[in-house]
């Protein structure tokens, strides 16, 4: 990715802006062959993920297309999200635990169960 480019969750800044009902998404995707932390936003039935397309998707496809997994996300409110960008500094993301490094190749969940010796 050029540096240019913004990241995924810098992506999340237009949409939430844009649309009161929005929720800003920072989750585990399954691409490429592996797992990507990644960001995205959603409202009612719909995906905004800039990164991947200017128009919105459809949420089921989508979630089906990326294996996405609650437990491998983290939701926001839009007033969520940006106090946490005033907060932090930065767009995300915010519970390091859970994203502990911008790829993985092994499921997420897994690398944490056994980090936590479970």
């Amino acid at each position: 990715m050029s540096r240019n480019q913004p990241s995924a969750y810098e992506y999340c800044l237009e949409p939430a802006s844009e649309n009161t009902a929005t929720e800003v998404v920072q989750g585990w995707i399954f691409k490429d062959g592996k797992w990507v932390a990644h960001a995205w936003c959603e409202f009612a039935d719909r995906v905004i993920d800039l990164g991947q397309s200017t128009h919105s998707m459809d949420k089921f496809n989508y979630y089906l297309t990326y294996q996405v997994n609650e437990k491998r996300c983290r939701r926001y409110s839009r007033i969520e999200f940006f106090t946490l960008v005033g907060d932090e500094g930065h767009f995300g993301p915010y519970d390091k635990e859970l994203f502990f490094a911008p790829t993985s190749e092994r499921d997420p969940l897994e690398v944490i169960a056994s980090a936590g010796g479970e």
